[in-house]
């Protein structure tokens, strides 16, 4: 887990490839969520939908994301993480498909929940098989770009519902659509890249010079008797829980938000939205290059101050004043790439046995958006009932995840080295056996 390396050692393209490959999940999952909450003004009018309809639906995708991912992740770990990393992918393709085409709010509602499944699966067992195939020192660097693609799929999903905001229900039908050829394009990526089979041969190689067993998934019993991953497990585990009940209300509400609250129209909303995470997406860039040095924890604190201070602005104002939206939208994505879900994903894939990342980057990732989806459930009456209060709510959560993340950042720098090598459950590497 040490938090800089001298001489970071050298990526070529087989690695940036795979990053790319592994950070389509991410891609997906951020281009859901978004092209959810572009839909959600829109499907409220079309299918007639009451208030707390549009928190089910608006929820239901986070909940099955959790779902996902708490399965996925062990069942990756267990079976071969090659195999779901090839598999899951098409099953969020014909979800994709099942919403671009739903003739009522019910088949909506279900090609939702097998979106999140599939992607909520995808998401762990991507980020191990990029961090598994690293060279030692570059894991930073690659599991970072991984939230590159999770922000180019924002902008992505933005840009496409700005575009397409004249069209009503059809614009929206139109993304899910090119999602679907994604998720497809993705699929035969992953499966046939010729390069992917070279890493995945020379990281067996690796292992088993070092004497680590990456085939067989480290038992859970010995996952949480071991102090040192209990800690990191619950830490990680706090951190992106109080991270992602503030990203999520972002992502998912922003639009409707700003449509309902604001009293801007979608085509307005949506153009705001795509600037904004234009500068995200620079600063998640400009977190990759760091993702391996001490400035990572350096950028951490002041990140912590921005990324509250713009919960703070919308909670004083109530979300009516357009200027103070525009400037907490830009302070939101100047802050996020340093304090959240980049630096949740590192920590994981540092602090744990290569088997047995899957499996913890899904139980935690699972808890925070079982959580998240809980809230997703209620936000659009706590905004009906107070835009204030959720966002003075969302401040506290702000102050919390970067408290957490402090202790996180303490405890890393104390235990310098990595806290893997030092697990016995590493040992007796088994060969022949897929992952």
């Amino acid at each position: 887990m040490a938090e800089m390396n001298a001489a970071p050692p050298q990526l070529d393209r087989r690695h940036w490839m795979l990053a790319v490959a592994a950070g389509m999940a991410s891609f997906l999952d951020s281009g859901a969520i978004i092209s959810v909450g572009l839909g959600l003004a829109l499907w409220k009018k079309s299918f007639g939908l009451d208030v707390w309809t549009v928190g089910v639906l608006g929820s239901t995708l986070t909940l099955f994301i959790a779902v996902g991912a708490l399965t996925g992740g062990r069942i990756a770990d267990l079976i071969g993480r090659g195999r779901m990393f090839s598999a899951t992918i098409l099953l969020y393709a014909a979800a994709a498909l099942a919403v671009t085409f739903a003739p009522s709010a019910g088949v909506l509602v279900a090609g939702v929940i097998v979106i999140g499944i599939a992607a909520g699966a995808d998401l762990p067992t991507s980020i191990a098989v990029l961090s598994e195939r690293a060279p030692a020192g570059a894991e930073g660097r690659l599991v970072a770009f991984t939230h590159v693609m999770w922000t180019a799929g924002v902008v992505f999903a933005t840009s496409m519902g700005f575009a397409v905001s004249t069209l009503d229900t059809f614009g929206i039908r139109l993304i899910f659509a090119t999602l679907a050829l994604l998720a497809v394009a993705t699929f035969f990526f992953r499966a046939f890249y010729p390069s992917f089979r070279q890493l995945e041969a020379e990281a067996d190689a690796r292992h088993a010079a070092e004497g680590v067993d990456a085939f067989h998934a480290l038992p859970l019993r010995t996952l949480f008797r071991d102090r040192s991953f209990a800690v990191m497990i619950t830490l990680t585990a706090l951190f992106y829980l109080f991270f992602t009940l503030v990203a999520n209300t972002f992502g998912s509400f922003k639009t409707y938000f700003l449509v309902t609250v604001g009293d801007t129209s979608q085509t307005f909303a949506t153009a705001l939205s795509f600037v904004t995470t234009l500068i995200g997406l620079v600063g998640t860039i400009v977190f990759t290059r760091i993702a391996d040095t001490k400035w990572r924890s350096r950028f951490f604190a002041a990140g912590v101050v921005v990324f509250t201070a713009c919960q703070l602005l919308i909670a004083v104002t109530g979300g009516v004043v357009l200027p103070v939206m525009i400037v907490a939208l830009v302070l939101y994505n100047i802050g996020f790439p340093f304090v959240g879900e980049a630096l949740y994903k590192i920590w994981t894939q540092e602090s744990f046995p290569v088997n047995a990342r899957a499996t913890v980057q899904g139980a935690t990732m699972a808890i925070a958006r079982f959580i998240a989806a809980g809230f997703a459930l209620v936000t659009p009456a706590l905004i009906d009932w107070s835009p204030s209060g959720l966002y003075f709510l969302l401040t506290f959560f702000a102050l919390v995840s970067g408290f957490v993340g402090m202790v996180i950042i303490r405890r890393v720098q104390k235990t310098p080295g990595e806290a893997a090598a030092a697990s016995p459950a590493l040992a007796i590497p088994v060969a022949g056996e897929a992952r």
